[in-house]
């Protein structure tokens, strides 16, 4: 089965954390042993936000991806998903473009298809969700998403706050990604999606990748959160009317936590046997475990 995860964190925690390899979630090694497999590296600016170094972050991690052992996607996509282990290459937090759209130039010719707006920090684009639910998109935010539009570079909207989320769903033109958020119904936390933002993702052929932090899935003890907490988030979505939106968006070497049976790409086909025992056949397998994710990167990056 081909697997696609749309965010690891793995980068920044090895070019500018500097964590040793056997701490990681995520290694080149593992990700061979997948076999087909597409892993989003986000880039993350820092948490330091606008006031720290958020492009020297990013570029930090740019330079380590030619380094990483691993082939990276950098232009346009085959029109079949890969028969091996591949990358591709997001950021996380807009702050790194420090209000240039040349910045998105520079990074999208490094072969970046993917942009979190916010991270946990209002910013020259917007406002993240752990600020305030008030505050949509700014003047150079509505600029950028037009040149996004332009270069195939796609909206994440995960830690966007929800007046800047419906401001994305007018503005971008491209398929909008939440790449690792999880479901508000099922779990009260402000950096979740309603039913209604996931519909409007649906309803524009958008991508939603369900986190594995523990308090993204769970409002209780985050020892009780397992792959069967992830399935119950699939499966509500899916319900939804997602089933050709959803898939993973892990988080990897980016969460503290992990759910007790969820450590690693290696611990991911669990989640499918847990789906088939509920009656997935195998079209619905394939979309979720990376073809819903793998159709919208494949159809909108520019040649």
């Amino acid at each position: 089965m081909f697997y696609a995860d749309a965010h690891c964190d793995t980068l920044y925690a090895i070019a500018v954390d500097h964590k040793p390899a056997h701490t990681l979630d995520i290694t080149v090694d593992g990700l061979k042993k997948m076999g087909a497999y597409l892993q989003t590296f986000a880039m993350f600016a820092g948490s330091g936000g606008p006031a720290g170094e958020p492009y020297q972050h990013v570029m930090d991690a740019l330079q380590k991806s030619y380094t990483l052992g691993l082939p990276i996607y950098r232009g346009a996509m085959p029109e079949m998903p890969p028969t091996d282990a591949r990358g591709i290459l997001a950021i996380e937090g807009g702050e790194a473009l420090q209000g240039s759209l040349e910045r998105l130039d520079e990074f999208a010719n490094e072969g970046v298809r993917m942009i979190t707006l916010t991270w946990n920090f209002e910013n020259e684009i917007g406002t993240a969700a752990a600020v305030s639910p008030d505050g949509g998109i700014k003047d150079f935010g509505k600029r950028l998403i037009g040149r996004m539009n332009e270069r195939g570079v796609l909206c994440d909207v995960s830690h966007l706050n929800e007046a800047g989320f419906w401001d994305v769903m007018e503005l971008t033109a491209l398929p909008p990604v939440a790449s690792h958020s999880c479901v508000r119904e099922l779990c009260n936390h402000r950096r979740n999606l309603w039913r209604d933002q996931v519909r409007a993702i649906i309803d524009r052929q958008g991508f939603i990748g369900v986190n594995f932090y523990p308090h993204f899935l769970f409002e209780g003890n985050p020892a009780n959160v397992s792959t069967q907490t992830v399935i119950e988030h699939i499966d509500e979505l899916v319900q939804m009317g997602a089933i050709d939106s959803v898939g993973l968006g892990s988080d990897f070497d980016g969460i503290e936590v992990h759910p007790i049976d969820l450590h690693s790409p290696t611990d991911i086909p669990a989640i499918f046997e847990g789906l088939k025992k509920r009656g997935y056949d195998d079209e619905a397998l394939a979309k979720i475990a990376g073809l819903n994710y793998y159709r919208v990167l494949s159809g909108t990056l520019e040649e």
